[in-house]
């Protein structure tokens, strides 16, 4: 665990066991969401996941072209960013002779990356979208952690667009990700950034998400009848429940009774499935 201190943001805390498990639970938080009667303001709705709990990634948008990367290996973080308009040749400096359409495009966001967290970075990079004029990786900005270190162009400049998604990854509540405010992309007061939308109501669904994260963090695990009783209190949409149970099954989770989940889009494809 690492912690900064910065004007803008206050004080982050950023540790890789804790980001991991925060990206779990924010993606299996944003597939209930999207039952009946669940939650609303999901800190990441319809996010893609790829990898596991030791090599994977996470990526989290908002729906209109801005969106991080949240990238891991045994022994770090990368994560990347971009604000729609605003990628490596508005903000990294990245000249269009310079264009290669890979990871050189968006190395400016993380100086002084460390060769063991080249993997991370290469995966974060191979979810980032591509400039359709340019053919750029799309980031501008950005961070690594490795053990006890920590850097990146959110550090250095966090004026930056798109640095707030990737500070609320240092501002956890509770081992939860929290949505960005309505002011983060302004100059909000320090630690102002993020905004805890549970209701008092929520709370039990909060307490199953939390109880099967942590559940799925030790291996594959089902939701109990108990659980789902209080998940789905009416039948679902049957389309909207496989849905879920498809994107929810990529990490090890499943229905107790229902073994046989038809098998995932291939690789790549979640971005391309309609939103239920």
């Amino acid at each position: 665990m690492i912690e900064r201190t910065t004007e803008r943001f206050g004080r982050l805390v950023f540790d890789r066991n804790a980001i991991v498990r925060a990206a779990l639970r924010a993606y299996v938080e944003g597939y209930v969401a999207r039952l009946p009667n669940c939650l609303s303001f999901p800190a990441a709705d319809g996010a893609i996941w790829v990898g596991d709990l030791q090599r994977g990634a996470l990526y989290n948008d908002d729906g209109c072209g801005a969106y991080e990367v949240i990238a891991w290996t045994e022994v770090g973080v990368v994560g990347l960013a971009c604000a729609l308009g605003f990628g490596p040749i508005e903000q990294l400096d990245l000249s269009l002779d310079a264009v290669t359409g890979g990871p050189d495009d968006v190395r400016a966001a993380v100086p002084g990356l460390p060769s063991e967290l080249e993997p991370a970075f290469e995966m974060a990079v191979g979810m980032l979208e591509v400039g359709l004029e340019h053919g750029e990786k799309q980031a501008g900005v950005g961070f690594w952690l490795r053990g006890e270190r920590i850097a990146g162009s959110m550090f250095d400049d966090p004026t930056l667009l798109g640095a707030s998604r990737l500070a609320a990854w240092g501002l956890l509540h509770h081992g939860r990700l929290l949505p960005l405010s309505s002011s983060a992309s302004a100059h909000p007061r320090p630690g102002g950034i993020v905004i805890d939308y549970a209701r008092a109501q929520d709370a039990p669904l909060h307490a199953i998400i939390d109880a099967v994260t942590d559940r799925a963090l030790k291996g594959p695990t089902e939701f109990m009848t108990d659980e789902l009783a209080t998940l789905l209190p009416k039948p679902p949409d049957p389309k909207k429940l496989l849905y879920a149970q498809q994107m929810l099954q990529k990490v090890g989770i499943t229905w107790p009774g229902s073994p046989e989940i038809p098998p995932e889009p291939p690789t790549g494809a979640n971005r391309l499935l309609p939103r239920p």
